[in-house]
């Protein structure tokens, strides 16, 4: 059966989230409380200016904030970005949160609607990072209804390209893969039509990641290599990286692991010279990952725990429960099922501690399927229920997807054949819904070995034959190609002994 849950990547759509991706550095917040003085304002530029320098993919908006003539405006700007910034690194949701309340209290005193909407792309980009996706979107749309009153407006194109890429992002993370599409392409045309190429290399990665959503790979490596390619042409190593990594990931999903482990160490070595340690880190998880997938488990380890000392030293909890969470996968293939129960739980009480809603409903999967490992299926349905509820409030579809089907197995292994046939044909719809080919794929090799238990040979042939098809239409690795071959077989051989047994039956002529 196929587990829905396992090796957790490194979310790369939250790197390229308009705002980026910026490695470890402390800085003084300057309470706007008290008159600034100049000092005090230069001072945090520089550090805001330090932090920037850092980015992978995606322009920030900003419109004149940094050089505003009204110095609170500056003031309360320049304190709130930083927190931003620094609540980024450390993926610390007390951060975003302190964040969030000074780009409001910025907000009361902007002096105009570009300021406006420069806001409301920063405040929005908090929202998303703590996965308070209603806010982001309320946020990103307001600053496309500013855009469209200063239509005339020299930056209104800035505007509306950041807020759409943002939208595509947030409908990204639900699962709202036509929506997120139609954002991204909207604001692809919009930086074309600007000459704004980092822009257009930070959309093609982003639909790149939309279509690995949807498994519709050619299509997610064209658009990475499409940003590749301008990122090599304007000298942008930190988004050479990323998309090196991304495409690692796809020929991963190919089954290539070869090819996979030789586009992550180019990303690695990227990573190194520029001198980037969150980049490395994530370069590591992924090499990690493709140790995972071959078995190689010690290398595995050593990979996740090399990402780990980086994480903590650069204070990014985030990535600390990533490697955690990945340690504990490392576990549960060794059959040391306590173990990764350990390494599970501590990267579960880290993203409960940040306010992690997607890496908290991963852990609980992964927590899942450990106990599933063990038997103890009433505690596995309880935290594949648990994941459930976290990806339907947070309107994650596709992480909806994945635990119903996970459930299904639960029901399938009890002998419950008619609720494992239920939650998965619930899962399929989801998955259809949102165009993922593979969690399609994989949704229809499981109803064909349930159909398979019930008897009913000929849904069973039909579903599995249609995985089959789409799991060569996408170039998919060997998991689910090789269940699917042995269910085959294993109908195939149950027919020959009907058909043998019904011939010796028959009475002489």
């Amino acid at each position: 059966m196929l587990s829905m849950g396992g090796f957790i990547a490194h979310p790369v759509v939250l790197t390229v989230l308009a705002v980026v991706a910026v490695v470890g550095c402390t800085a003084t917040v300057w309470a706007i409380l008290r008159s600034p003085t100049k000092a005090d304002t230069d001072a945090i530029a520089q550090q805001i200016k330090d932090l920037e320098s850092k980015v992978t993919l995606g322009p920030e908006y900003l419109d004149g904030l940094p050089a505003a003539v009204n110095q609170k405006l500056r003031a309360a700007y320049q304190e709130a970005r930083l927190l931003q910034l620094e609540g980024y690194e450390a993926q610390s949701r007390e951060k975003h949160e302190e964040a969030i309340d000074r780009f409001t209290r910025a907000l009361a005193l902007a002096e105009n609607d570009s300021q406006r909407a420069a806001l409301h792309i920063l405040r929005g980009n908090s929202h998303s990072l703590i996965s308070q996706y209603n806010g982001a979107q309320a946020d990103y749309e307001e600053a496309l209804r500013l855009a469209d009153r200063i239509s005339a407006a020299p930056d209104a194109a800035q505007i509306r390209s950041a807020a759409l890429g943002n939208l595509g992002l947030v409908c990204e993370r639900r699962g709202e893969l036509e929506k997120a599409e139609e954002h991204l392409k909207h604001g692809l045309e919009i930086d074309r039509a600007i000459g704004d190429r980092l822009g257009e290399a930070g959309k093609l990665c982003n639909l790149g990641a939309v279509y690995s959503d949807r498994a519709d790979l050619g299509k997610a490596e064209e658009h990475h290599r499409l940003s590749l390619k301008i990122c090599r042409d304007i000298r942008n190593q930190a988004g050479e990286a990323e998309n090196l990594g991304d495409l690692g990931i796809i020929y991963r999903l190919h089954g290539d692991l070869e090819k996979a482990e030789e586009y992550h160490n180019h990303a690695l070595s990227i990573e190194e010279q520029v001198g980037n340690p969150r980049g490395q880190a994530n370069q590591l998880v992924n090499l990690g990952g493709v140790h995972l997938e071959r078995g190689e488990l010690n290398k595995a380890a050593d990979h996740f725990e090399r990402a780990l000392k980086i994480y903590k030293e650069a204070g990014n909890r985030l990535g600390e429960s990533w490697s955690l969470d990945n340690l504990g996968l490392v576990y549960r293939g060794r059959g040391e099922f306590d173990k990764a129960e350990e390494y599970h739980k501590q990267g579960l009480d880290l993203d409960r501690e940040i306010g992690n809603r997607l890496g908290e409903a991963a852990s609980l999967n992964n927590l899942g399927l450990v106990y599933r490992c063990r038997g103890d299926l009433d505690d596995a349905e309880d935290c594949h229920n648990k994941a459930l509820d976290i990806h339907r409030e947070v309107g994650d579809r596709l992480g909806e997807a994945n635990a119903l089907g996970n459930l299904a197995v639960i029901y399938h292994l009890r002998g419950d054949l008619e609720s494992a046939q239920e939650y998965h044909r619930r899962a399929l719809h989801l998955h259809m819904q949102v165009g993922n080919r593979l969690g399609e794929a994989n949704d229809l090799t499981e109803l064909g070995l349930v159909y398979t238990d019930r008897g009913d040979v000929e849904q069973a042939r039909e579903h599995l034959e249609s995985a089959q098809t789409i799991y060569q239409q996408i170039g998919a690795g060997d998991e689910g190609p090789e269940i699917v071959r042995r269910a085959l077989e294993r109908i195939e051989e149950q027919e020959r002994q009907q058909r043998e047994g019904g011939e010796e039956e028959q009475p002489e002529g």
